[in-house]
């Protein structure tokens, strides 16, 4: 998790699934509340949580090589397709992602 300013308002949540790591799960307290990501990968399946406080947003970097190998909550807004990501925004809420995971 990135802080896009002192108090989270806007964060990026861009894990590196492609690293050898099978999970992997952080936290902070933030001025707005809890934000916190979670990530595991399973054979070829990756889940990805993240949940955000009430009043920010966090723009999701979901590890996968097209829009189409991945899965997304109805309420997230899909921003673009990075190389090795797909990148949705979210409000405040618990988010679950899943993805086909890469090959690394």
């Amino acid at each position: 998790m990135r802080p896009g300013d002192a108090g989270y308002r806007p964060f990026t949540v861009r894990p590196d699934a492609r690293t050898g790591v099978d999970w992997a799960r952080t936290s902070i307290r933030t001025l707005r509340g809890r934000a916190s990501v979670d990530w595991a990968r399973s054979g070829d399946s990756l889940r990805l949580a993240v949940e955000v406080p009430v009043g920010a947003e966090a723009e999701v970097h979901v590890p996968a090589a097209r829009r189409r190998d991945t899965t997304a909550p109805h309420w997230a807004e899909y921003v673009r397709s990075e190389p090795g990501h797909v990148v949705y925004r979210v409000p405040h809420g618990r988010w679950e992602f899943a993805a086909k995971a890469e090959s690394g």
